[in-house]
């Protein structure tokens, strides 16, 4: 554990439960040592899934005795974990490893072999349980996505066609939204326009981006994971005919925009509340990707030309494309190679109130996240899977399955969460980028 991080995880939290065993600045004698207090609370509910484990005790504990005296516990499964002293010299802190699950309870030993300076021995051997939150930040809300979808998917939006006066007041729509959410400008606006050839339509692209952030904190605010989707479709059939009225592209790809905006606003909501307040945390970049259907043009466009964070300080990408059709309870899952985290993470994030079982999709080269995975970025996608109305007029908001959407926003808030808190950035493994 960095030093500045116990510190301030120290200063965050008081001890919750006292045993009223007496002084707490005690810390001398060769007479048995008495734990005094702990953090949580013993039997404590609803704990934060970002909440410290210490443990107070009345003298100065012996440090070599940490390893061997002191273990947490999920189940019967050991928790990993790096135990130290705080300065004061009475206090352990449990560091998980990786930070706890939802809804999980968990064992705290401690054994007779701790040992306090001095000679001291613990009097009383013990254990003790609390119980994390079962959920944490909230669920997607229904009806919130439903307005927005309703709203980027009606005929007036004409399909926001890449490139199009159409695209670009679906971009002012979803800045407008983000702002009123509490999100901030990233370096260089809200949305960001750029220019690219389409050979789809044989000519130069004026389109645009939209970001917004969520700020991180403390040692890991400089680290910054990417949310993307595409919110751009193919306009009218035939680009220009427009007897048979628009392609409203409901599910593609106005789920996943909506669905990462609906993200943004439970998170800002979370880190408002103090939420995320005991842990260092990574800044979320929540990115709507212009012109996609013309060939991944706004994605490549940041990262290639105008990257509002730099490449460098983005660990790892999530894409959400085509997410409001979910199917036989499946949910796929794309860029699983990547990195090594994306399977512990994908597991532990479906374990609370998800009916969708995760798959495999080999989709690693046909949304967003393509031009990311080229300069070594490792990504995680997120789709429910083609069907008879992908690019056809009949894609409107009718069709969605908007409680599969909770379900797929919930799967995808957890993981975030706990991607924003890991100590470690997600390592690239498996698969080398393209351009490699």
């Amino acid at each position: 554990m960095k030093p500045n991080r116990l510190l301030a995880m120290l200063a965050l939290s008081l001890p919750i439960w006292s045993s009223g065993c007496g002084d707490l600045l005690g810390s001398g004698g060769g007479g048995p040592g008495a734990l005094e207090a702990t953090v949580p609370a013993q039997g404590g509910n609803a704990v934060s899934v970002l909440s410290p484990v210490q443990l107070v005790f009345d003298k100065a504990v012996k440090l070599t005795s940490l390893s061997a005296a002191v273990s947490l516990w999920n189940g019967d499964r050991a928790v990993i974990v790096n135990p130290e002293l705080a300065p004061d010299g009475r206090t352990i802190v449990l560091d998980p490893v990786d930070p706890l699950d939802f809804g999980t309870t968990y064992r705290v030993e401690v054994s007779e072999l701790l040992r306090f300076k001095g000679g001291g021995t613990f009097a009383n051997p013990t254990n003790w349980e609390f119980t994390t939150e079962g959920l944490s930040p909230p669920t997607p809300n229904r009806d919130s996505l439903f307005v927005n979808l309703e709203a980027l998917s009606h005929d007036s939006m004409r399909g926001r066609g890449s490139g199009s006066a159409d695209e670009l007041r679906a971009a002012e729509y979803l800045r407008d939204r983000y702002l009123s959410y509490g999100l901030q400008e990233p370096p260089g606006g809200v949305i960001q326009s750029f220019q690219a050839f389409s050979n789809r339509q044989n000519r130069t692209l004026d389109s645009r981006n939209v970001l917004a952030a969520v700020q991180g904190s403390g040692a890991l605010a400089d680290e910054w994971i990417v949310v993307g989707a595409h919110f751009d479709h193919i306009g009218f059939r035939g680009l220009d005919d427009e007897s048979q009225g628009p392609n409203n592209g409901a599910d593609d790809n106005g789920s996943g925009t909506v669905l990462i905006l609906e993200m943004a606003r439970i998170l800002q909501d979370y880190v408002d509340s103090g939420g995320m307040a005991a842990r260092d945390r990574r800044s979320v970049l929540f990115a709507g990707f212009g012109a996609e259907e013309d060939g991944l043009l706004g994605s490549c466009a940041y990262v290639y030309e105008n990257p509002a964070i730099p490449l460098s300080q983005t660990k790892a990408m999530m894409n959400f494309d085509m997410v409001g059709r979910l199917r036989n309870s499946t949910l796929y899952l794309s860029g699983g190679e990547t990195s090594s985290v994306w399977a512990p993470l994908a597991a532990n994030s479906n374990l609370v109130d998800l009916s969708a079982p995760l798959s495999t999709s080999s989709c690693t080269g046909c949304t967003d996240h393509v031009c990311f995975w080229r300069e070594g970025v490792p990504f995680l996608g997120f789709f429910t899977g083609l069907h008879d109305e992908y690019h056809a007029p009949e894609d409107d908001v009718e069709t969605i399955n908007f409680p599969g959407m909770v379900e797929v926003g919930s799967v995808g808030i957890r993981a975030l969460s706990r991607l924003m808190v890991m100590e470690e950035a997600p390592p690239l493994t498996g698969v080398y980028p393209l351009s490699q």
